[in-house]
C-alpha cells in the first residue's frame, strides 16, 4: 500500500498539473463589431500562425509562444490590429505548492502555465462612412468598448495592488 502512496504521490509531482486540465492549445473567440465576415490572422512570438476565415469565430491556436498579433481585414476597412498577451493559468501555482516547482517548469515547458483572454475584439473602422450618424455611432461604440477596457484594467490594477 505505501508503494501505491509514493508511486502516486511522485506522478503527481512529476507531471504538470495545467498540462493536464488546461492543455497546451486554446480557443480564442475574435469578434469584430459592427463588421461580419472579417478575415483574422493570427501570428505568435515564435512565428506560429492561424487564420479566421469570418468574423465572429474561434480559432484554436498553441497556448506559450508569447504575445499573439491580430491582423483583421475586410474589404472598405481599414485593417484592424491588436497584440494579446498571456498570462498564468490559476492550476500552474498549484504545482508550485504541491510539486515543489517540477510541474511548473512542465508546465511552463508545455505552454499550459500560459492562456490568452478567451475573447478579442478587433475594431475596424470604414475606410468611408454611408452617413455621419453612422460615424458618429460608430464612434461612440468605440469609445464606450474603449472606457470599459480602462475600467477592467483599473480595477485588475487595484486588486492586484491589495
Amino acid at each position: 500500500m505505501k508503494k501505491i502512496i509514493v508511486t502516486t504521490a511522485t506522478v503527481l509531482a512529476l507531471s504538470g498539473c495545467s498540462t493536464i486540465t488546461t492543455g497546451t492549445q486554446q480557443s480564442i473567440f475574435i469578434d469584430t463589431p459592427k463588421v461580419t465576415g472579417a478575415t483574422c490572422h493570427l501570428t505568435d512570438s515564435k512565428d506560429g500562425k492561424w487564420d479566421l476565415l469570418a468574423t465572429p469565430g474561434s480559432v484554436s491556436v498553441l497556448k506559450g509562444d508569447g504575445p499573439m498579433n491580430i491582423v483583421c481585414t475586410k474589404e472598405g476597412f481599414e485593417n484592424g490590429i491588436t497584440s494579446i498577451d498571456e498570462t498564468l493559468v490559476g492550476a500552474t501555482l498549484g504545482n508550485i505548492l504541491i510539486g515543489g516547482g517540477v510541474g511548473f517548469l512542465i508546465d511552463a515547458a508545455s505552454g499550459a502555465a500560459q492562456e490568452y483572454p478567451e475573447k478579442i475584439t478587433v475594431w475596424l473602422k470604414p475606410k468611408t462612412w454611408s452617413s455621419s450618424d453612422e460615424e458618429k455611432s460608430w464612434l461612440a461604440a468605440k469609445q464606450k468598448f474603449d472606457d470599459a477596457e480602462a475600467e477592467k484594467r483599473r480595477k485588475l490594477e487595484e486588486q492586484n495592488q491589495t
